[in-house]
């Protein structure tokens, strides 16, 4: 795999990514002063501030491969430029995720209600999908992948 291909925006992406699928497996949320062996939730725990997110990621850079390198494969055509939509699902991943942050979570058991406490693993997984979402804007930015998009591809006519 030739890393020279990466523009700055990817590289900040790809590393994001891997961060997020990294914070995935840390807590998100626990019991706070309970001891060493304290349960938690991870981000698997929570599909739509969780799991959503990762597919959206994954599909972000998934995009970048193919662009960077499979360029003689033909991305289907949208109705928006596709550094525009890549921008989108990003930023939607990040504030997906800072949601998830900002709302408390909690947990009943035998009809007792226990707030849960916001670990480390939600804080990196936030700083790692807005790190992708600057990635994206770093490449939005540049229209690198107006550039470099495969044949088929036209600027749309104006009525």
């Amino acid at each position: 795999m030739d890393l020279s291909k990466l523009s700055t925006g990817d590289k900040v992406i790809g590393v994001s990514a891997i961060v997020y699928l990294i914070a995935m497996f840390l807590p998100w949320y626990g019991l706070s002063n309970t001891g060493a062996g304290s349960p938690s939730n991870t981000g698997w725990s929570y599909f739509l501030g969780g799991i959503i997110p990762l597919i959206l990621i994954v599909l972000v850079v998934a995009r970048i491969a193919v662009v960077k390198y499979s360029p003689s494969t033909e991305l289907p055509e949208i109705p928006i430029p596709w550094s525009q939509a890549t921008l989108i699902a990003a930023v939607v991943a990040a504030v997906i995720v800072i949601l998830r942050l900002l709302i408390r979570s909690s947990v009943g058991v035998l009809g007792l209600n226990f707030d849960l406490d916001r670990k480390y693993g939600l804080f990196i997984a936030t700083l790692a999908a807005i790190g992708v979402a600057v990635g994206a804007y770093m490449k939005y930015q540049t229209n690198e992948d107006d550039a470099v998009a495969g044949p088929g591809t036209s600027p749309p006519t104006p009525f």
